[in-house]
């Protein structure tokens, strides 16, 4: 089987081998940003903890702005500098490595504008607590990156992530548990399915280094 590419002719090895050094860059680009998932994650699982503290009465409530807030400046600064950092290592993502990239950016801004939304309602009163569909519209934003990037990666443990993000769907839509825990569940699962898979992807970059 032969296949016919910009005017010129390769076999089916040699397309697969193309395959294979593409998924080979996309796996790397994506091990080398595990950081973002460990942070992301675990800032996100460590306010959201406090804010449940806060509601259940067992830490003051009138700091949780401040915390929310350093949540938002830390994380974006990381980013940034983080970015920064593998652009001018790696260059600037191309192919599949753009697809990847930018389903993990979704899985950032998805978290940014919920985190910031919430902190907003909440100075200005306008909720009491968190409703359960921006959580599950949140969790299938995530199970779809993880998924799609087990495929343009060869990652397939993040197929297992994805299912825990799609469980995740279905615990926030039966709701099985008392609106006082939401909160906690929350911070349970950015620490698993988010900071966890961040600090696995790290210590895979740097066996890949080596």
């Amino acid at each position: 089987m032969e296949i016919k590419m910009t005017g010129q002719t390769y076999t089916a090895e040699e397309n697969l081998a193309y395959i294979r050094e593409i998924m080979q860059k996309t796996r790397k680009r994506t091990t080398s940003a595990g950081s973002f998932l460990a942070v992301w994650g675990s800032l996100s699982a460590i306010v959201t903890l406090f804010q449940y503290l806060a509601v259940v009465g067992t830490f003051p409530l009138v700091y949780m702005p401040y915390l929310w807030a350093a949540f938002v400046i830390s994380g974006v600064s990381f980013s940034i500098l983080k970015g920064r950092q593998l652009a001018r290592e790696k260059g600037e993502p191309c192919g599949d490595e753009l697809i990847t990239t930018s389903l993990f950016s979704s899985i950032g801004i998805s978290l940014g504008v919920f985190f910031f939304a919430t902190l907003l309602a909440g100075i200005l009163g306008l909720v009491s607590h968190i409703g359960t569909e921006v959580c599950y519209v949140v969790s299938l934003v995530m199970a779809i990156a993880f998924y799609v990037s087990s495929y343009s990666t060869g990652i397939t443990w993040f197929r297992l992530v994805a299912y825990g993000w799609w469980a995740a769907v279905i615990l926030f839509v039966l709701k099985p548990f008392a609106a006082e825990y939401l909160l906690l569940i929350i911070a349970v699962l950015d620490f698993l399915l988010l900071a966890l898979p961040g600090f696995k992807l790290m210590s895979l970059a740097k066996h890949d280094q080596t």
